[in-house]
């Protein structure tokens, strides 16, 4: 019998796209990591019976991938160590039946945890069944910029990206070092890889990209990242970043007079890090009056502008006010939509 799927949707739409035109279809991306994990492996046949299953904990990351009607889960990527080693990974398709092998899972997701369990049942085939469960809880999204690797040798160990945290000195790796910037197999946005080809990558201006880098092992090279990308940003002009990185939100305050404080710059990666702007200024990032226009609406929309530039004190007719100098800012790339 099959198992009921549960699918508490509790929080706002990490990626949408569309696979056919006036048909809206929405894909819900999500990094895990493993808080507590346990699998069972019983063996279809063995000399003793009954067979003795095994018994092992794991840990690890995955990546799910959750339909807008809360009937169907994926997990296009897992890296998972089990305790004792029983090669334990995450199925892609923990739903499907194939082969004479079933799979179920049952599942809820709220707030940043999901609680899931599972089977894969071969013992058809003189396979084992595996009875999995798991808690997990959404990894923590962080902002980095991303420059392509042009290195010319064998994928995967090269043609992906290097990515690096934005206001601070070192990132950890996928492998857990410290390092100025770190590898990445590929990068992860909506239903597949980000489309470098799509992007200007003149004088290789890195992207902006909010997510997380998630380990992957590959049976030749080792284990190497893949980060999984919520939002993705281009830069609005070839200039190398200077200054700090902030993201910069309208706060709704509206003045008769000037300086008037409505908008409220937080410094990226960092805790509680507020200041109050009464202006920002684009201008001199030299980007295209059309850039400027959308970076504005953004930011009249309520949504967020992310820029890196210096904070500057000017005097206004009521007093001194505060004013971002952005030299360059970051605009919105599509998610990657499924194939037709």
């Amino acid at each position: 019998m099959k198992m009921v799927k549960h699918f508490v949707f509790s929080i706002v739409l990490l990626m949408a796209f569309f696979t056919n035109p006036g048909v809206a279809q929405t894909s819900n991306s999500y990094s895990f990591t493993v808080s507590e994990g346990s699998v069972v492996v019983t063996p279809a046949w063995c000399r003793i019976n009954p067979c003795l299953p095994t018994v092992a904990t794991f840990t690890g990351s995955f990546v799910a991938q959750i339909s807008a009607a809360g009937d169907h889960i994926l997990f296009p990527s897992s890296s998972l160590v089990s305790t004792p080693d029983v090669g334990f990974q995450l199925p892609a398709d923990p739903n499907e039946d194939s082969y004479g092998v079933v799979r179920d899972i049952a599942f809820t997701f709220e707030g940043d945890a999901i609680k899931a369990k599972g089977i894969v049942d071969s013992r058809a085939f003189d396979g084992p069944l595996v009875e999995y469960q798991f808690v997990a809880r959404t990894a923590r999204s962080q902002v980095f910029t991303a420059r392509p690797d042009y290195r010319k040798c064998a994928a995967p160990l090269c043609g992906g990206y290097f990515v690096k945290l934005v206001n601070q000195k070192l990132t950890q790796c996928a492998d857990g070092s410290l390092q100025e910037e770190c590898y990445v197999a590929s990068v992860v946005y909506g239903d597949g890889p980000i489309n470098a080809g799509a992007i200007s990558f003149a004088n290789r201006t890195p992207l902006l990209l909010i997510g997380a880098i998630l380990p992957k092992a590959d049976t030749t090279a080792g284990v190497l990242g893949v980060f999984l990308a919520k939002d993705a940003y281009r830069s609005a002009t070839q200039n190398t970043a200077v200054g700090s990185f902030y993201g910069v939100t309208n706060n709704g305050i509206m003045c008769i007079t000037t300086p008037c404080f409505s908008y409220d710059e937080e410094l990226l990666n960092s805790t509680n890090r507020i200041t109050k702007l009464s202006d920002v200024n684009l201008e001199m990032s030299g980007a295209s009056p059309d850039d400027i226009a959308w970076a504005h609406q953004l930011l009249a929309n309520g949504a967020p502008l992310y820029a890196a530039g210096k904070n500057q004190k000017y005097q206004g007719f009521a007093g001194i006010g505060v004013r971002l100098v952005a030299q360059q800012f970051y605009l919105p790339i599509k998610p990657t939509a499924a194939e037709k």
